[in-house]
């Protein structure tokens, strides 16, 4: 037997809802399943100059992200208060690699992305486990074509890229 919803269930559970942002993140490394908490934060900001809004679409777990969780992976990523309700408390890392964003707002000087463009982090250690989040504009790359992929195929776009000579191809 499945459970009757209300309408107001229902519309709750929607998309179209604005909920608290969240995102999964970990203050030390070790066992993801000992480390990953969940974070409710405040809903973002306007964009400062130079940089974007996304929402996140979809952001895969990658066997490399686990590693990164654990501490054995190469690349470590940065800790940041940026998600921190009230700037108050110890910076955390945000989980994630890769992961489909779209542009919700656009920051003075940024005049490559529009709203609702699908982006991809070019940054490597992102933290795209996360509803929403700013990010420096030159931090994403635009999907050109978006409309010709589904999001599974743009949100892992990323994961087999390779290093070159510092760039990643």
């Amino acid at each position: 037997m499945f459970p009757k919803f209300s309408r107001s269930s229902i519309r709750a559970l929607s998309t179209t809802v604005r909920r608290l942002d969240r995102a999964v993140v970990y203050a030390v490394n070790g066992e993801p399943t000992n480390v990953l908490s969940v974070l409710t934060y405040p809903n973002i900001s306007s964009p400062p100059p130079n940089s974007v809004n996304i929402k996140f679409l979809l952001s895969p777990i990658n066997p490399a992200d686990i590693n990164v969780i654990e501490g054995v992976y190469p690349n470590k990523p940065r800790k940041s208060d940026a998600l921190v309700p009230g700037g108050k408390g110890d910076p955390v890392f945000v989980a994630g690699n890769e992961g489909l964003g779209r542009v919700t707002a656009v920051g003075q000087g940024v005049h490559s992305l529009n709203v609702n463009d699908w982006v991809i982090m070019i940054k490597s250690q992102a933290g795209t486990w996360a509803t929403d989040r700013n990010v420096a504009a030159v931090d994403v790359a635009k999907i050109p074509d978006a409309d010709s992929l589904t999001e599974v195929q743009a949100a892992t776009l990323m994961v087999r890229r390779l290093l070159i000579s510092g760039k990643y191809v």
